[in-house]
């Protein structure tokens, strides 16, 4: 079986990943598929990131979208993932934010999420896919208090949650 974890893009799908490949013995883990091809392999598990590859991945036997409910937070999470080009791992103490620039950002994320992600979400829904807001996660003790690991990284909580947003967005 392939199983595929389907997002917009930087909304929490590696540590869904990681928590449910550790519960699927004798399943290959993909990290990303960057193309509509999958591996010519049974009993896989791997993220597809739409808005990063602006197609739809058809062929896989399962779909679980993951998204958030927290929109502000996916453009925040987003945004600072591209601009520091950091995505997993510790974070640096200090980080660069831009007002300005991430208000232009918004503009353009909200018109991609909004015009290419949810048309394909809902396609995907339609044709049988499971859906989980990230807020919603609950994952066992045993993970939560030590996130999952990826290889030898450490999944650390996503931007918009580490209590590092600028005054002005925090929620």
């Amino acid at each position: 079986m392939k199983i595929c974890i389907v997002n917009p893009g930087r909304c929490g799908s590696t540590l869904l990943l990681g928590y449910l490949h550790k519960r699927l013995p004798g399943y290959s883990l993909v990290y990303e598929i960057v193309n509509p091809v999958l591996p010519d392999v049974e009993n896989i598990i791997f993220k597809y990131q739409y808005l990063h590859c602006f197609q739809p991945l058809h062929g896989a036997d399962k779909y679980i979208i993951i998204d958030r409910k927290d929109k502000e937070a996916w453009l925040y999470s987003t945004y600072m993932s591209k601009k520091h080009n950091h995505f997993h791992g510790a974070l640096k103490q200090e980080f660069d934010f831009n007002a300005e620039e991430y208000n232009n950002a918004k503009e353009n994320l909200n018109m991609l999420y909004d015009n290419m992600w949810v048309p394909e979400r809902n396609r995907l829904l339609s044709e049988g896919a499971d859906m989980v807001w990230y807020e919603d996660i609950k994952i066992d003790e045993d993970v939560s208090i030590n996130l999952p690991y990826l290889g030898n990284t450490k999944l650390e909580p996503v931007w918009s949650t580490t209590n590092q947003l600028p005054n002005e967005y925090i929620y």
